[in-house]
């Protein structure tokens, strides 16, 4: 029996609600084609401020929203900042790291009344998000170098805070962390405890977290007397799954590294369970090193060594940056370094004790 019915068949008086209000309403009445509708209540710069102030009336007057984020349509868009998070869902969700991030994102702007639209875009426009009115300003979280989506968002010239950066778009705010102090603390930890085999297991190459880590760890090396093996350095994609193959590799070489420096705790989580199934002890036979971890609980067993990195102060950095850029500040001159501290704790140990 249909809801609007009662038992005897007879309707009930309970109001139907109008039919919403289309984009091809507001073009019929504005007398422009849908496809300048759209663009006028995205804010696109190619349509004239009279036509926008003209579309924008009507759209009001109608009650038109184009989507249902918008709302303030007088002040141009939503107050809505989209976080492009070009991973899965089910890995966000799982990750510690991107949950900080998240956590410092939303509470600037919960502070400062803005919406958080979250997407999970890989290929797709990161622009469309901008154009169509969705947002008012884009952070993409762990952000790949080369990225023809992020640099399409600069060249459109979108609001956007990126988490790390691209060196290739230098016009872009980013949020980073000093690495190279603390990476150079434990890798001279390392040389005074009498290693020389140290290995490398980093992240994504076309991650700048990676990059800065690895051309870190390089150079500390190369500064106490030992030039870096490519031999003993290999590339994950930040999870502990993938982190436990290569470093079964490295572990069983011939000549295996006696330390491992890891990009993060995901990675040295997969070390560990390498090491435990070849029986190798930490730090009695391997010294580990994790250079990016967060304060407070661990996804690791204490006492491992590491960088702590406070992914929640870089999530709501990026966030209030993002804010005075919609506001029309220019972006900073500079990337944005978080501090960093490295905490040795008890995985280091000099090589060769058995």
């Amino acid at each position: 029996m249909s809801p609007s019915a009662n038992r005897r068949g007879r309707v009930s008086s309970r109001r139907v609600p109008a039919p919403a209000v289309t984009l091809r309403d507001v073009a019929r009445a504005a007398n422009v084609a849908e496809s300048t509708v759209s663009r006028a209540l995205g804010g696109d710069p190619r349509i004239s401020a009279a036509t926008r102030r003209a579309v924008q009336q009507i759209a009001r007057r109608l009650g038109y929203a184009p989507n249902a984020f918008a709302r303030g349509l007088a002040g141009g868009g939503a107050d809505v900042v989209a976080v492009v998070i070009p991973r899965t869902a089910e890995y966000t969700f799982t990750s510690g790291f991107h949950l900080a991030l998240l956590k410092g994102i939303s509470g600037v702007l919960q502070d400062a009344d803005h919406l958080l639209l979250l997407s999970f875009l890989d290929k797709r426009d990161y622009v469309a998000l901008h154009q169509t009115g969705l947002c008012r300003g884009v952070i993409v979280v762990m952000c790949r170098i080369g990225d023809p989506q992020v640099a399409a968002l600069a060249r459109r010239r979108v609001p956007a805070v990126l988490i790390p950066g691209d060196p290739g778009l230098p016009g872009v705010a980013s949020v980073n962390f000093d690495v190279a102090t603390p990476t150079e603390h434990a890798v001279r930890r390392l040389l005074e405890l009498g290693h020389r085999r140290i290995g490398f297991i980093g992240g994504a190459p076309d991650s700048l977290f990676h990059r800065d880590r690895l051309s870190a760890f390089a150079r500390a090396l190369a500064d106490g007397g030992v030039p870096a093996d490519a031999a003993l350095q290999a590339e994950t994609n930040f999870t502990s799954t993938e982190a436990r193959e290569p470093a079964l590799a490295l572990l069983t070489c011939g000549d295996r590294p006696t330390a491992l420096v890891c990009s993060g705790d995901l990675i040295a989580q997969g070390v560990l369970a390498a090491a435990q199934r070849l029986g190798l002890r930490v730090p009695a036979d391997l010294s580990l090193v994790s250079l990016s971890a967060l304060p407070g609980p661990r996804v690791i067993p204490p006492g491992i060594a590491g960088v702590l990195c406070d992914f929640e102060q870089a999530g709501a950095t990026a966030a209030r940056q993002l804010l005075d850029l919609i506001a029309g500040a220019p972006p900073p001159a500079t990337p944005t370094l978080l501090p960093t501290v490295f905490e040795p704790a008890g995985s280091l140990a000099a090589p060769g004790i058995r």
